[in-house]
């Protein structure tokens, strides 16, 4: 069996400069806000949280923000589950940037980042 070693494009976090322990600071940041949102829900973690709340619960993405998904499930290129999983990876992304709620450009990064799609 012969091993290749794979190459790694430079992040935006080794293009920004930004360290370990600042991207540490951020995750935990982050963390807290998720913790925050879902106290007395049950959950703590965004990948604990079922899909149905994520669609319709108190910090569900607006319709114009849903839009690009909805589009891709009735496309028949993402299922109800994908659909699911792009809003956790989402609902992550607007905790890392420290939004209110899921917006737009939060769901379309996670599509991106999940099949490589535009919004």
């Amino acid at each position: 069996m012969s091993l290749t070693r794979v190459s790694v494009a430079p992040t935006d976090a080794a293009q920004t400069g930004m360290t370990t322990d600042a991207a540490r600071v951020r995750v935990a940041e982050a963390r807290e806000r998720a913790a925050h949102r879902l106290r007395g829900t049950g959950w703590r973690l965004n990948s604990h949280v079922p899909g149905a709340w994520l669609r319709q619960g108190s910090f569900a993405p607006t319709p114009q923000a849903r839009r690009p998904l909805d589009a891709a499930l009735h496309r028949g290129s993402l299922t109800l589950r994908g659909y699911d999983r792009v809003l956790r990876v989402a609902s992550t992304l607007a905790d890392l940037d420290g939004a209110a709620r899921i917006e737009l450009d939060h769901v379309g990064r996670a599509l991106y980042l999940k099949k490589g799609l535009t919004a």
